[in-house]
């Protein structure tokens, strides 16, 4: 087990210098990624979890291609890990909106009540969080996806940031109107609105 855990952090390693060497623009590191480590602590960045989620984040689209189409034929104990750190709440439409309007802090509480897993916990949302649009990754790995794509939103720091600078062609900074616009037309859809949270991106909601 523990040879299998060193050749996937490896492999995660590799995938990070690489994004790293191609990516950063010529920089040692773009401020976004920056603060990403910052806020994660580089610590955490270097035991996986958040080396995990910079990777996620830089290849979103073709990290939810392949999980989606590989997940129904991997091993059980593989699906249960992903299943176990990939947790979503579906809201009502009002809630949704309530994420984005969110004018004042939601102190530190045990939250099962709106998200049913520990890992959500430790959840702080800020006063006028920065939300920026992006492209939808699940969407994109259908062949004849739900449209339009440009529907997931990013909210608060430092997720925001990064998808924005990282992905400046497929993500926009949005206003609360704007967003609430988006969740309006998705729920006109009969599309359903849901809170994700993953311990890769720092045990918190970022989308």
């Amino acid at each position: 087990m523990l040879k299998i855990i060193l050749i996937v952090f490896s492999v995660f390693l590799l995938i990070f210098l690489v994004l790293w060497l191609l990516g950063e623009r010529g920089k040692l590191l773009m401020p976004s990624t920056k603060k990403f480590i910052q806020t994660a602590g580089v610590t955490r960045f270097f035991n996986f979890n958040a080396l995990h989620g910079y990777i996620y984040m830089r290849l979103q689209k073709q990290y939810l291609k392949f999980l989606i189409k590989s997940n129904p034929t991997s091993p059980q104990f593989v699906r249960n890990w992903v299943a176990d750190r990939y947790h979503s709440k579906v809201l009502t439409h009002d809630h949704a909106a309530e994420f984005i309007t969110l004018d004042k802090d939601i102190p530190y509480q045990k939250l099962e009540q709106i998200v049913p897993h520990k890992i959500a916990r430790s959840i702080v949302m800020k006063a006028s969080p920065k939300i920026v649009a992006f492209e939808c990754g699940c969407r994109h790995a259908r062949p004849n996806p739900c449209l339009p794509t440009q529907v997931c939103l990013f909210i608060g720091e430092s997720f925001a940031d990064f998808m924005l600078e990282h992905h400046p062609t497929e993500s926009r900074l949005l206003t609360q109107t704007e967003a609430l616009k988006i969740l309006d037309e998705e729920h006109e859809r009969g599309h359903l609105h849901s809170a994700w949270f993953k311990d890769a991106m720092m045990d918190r909601f970022y989308v």
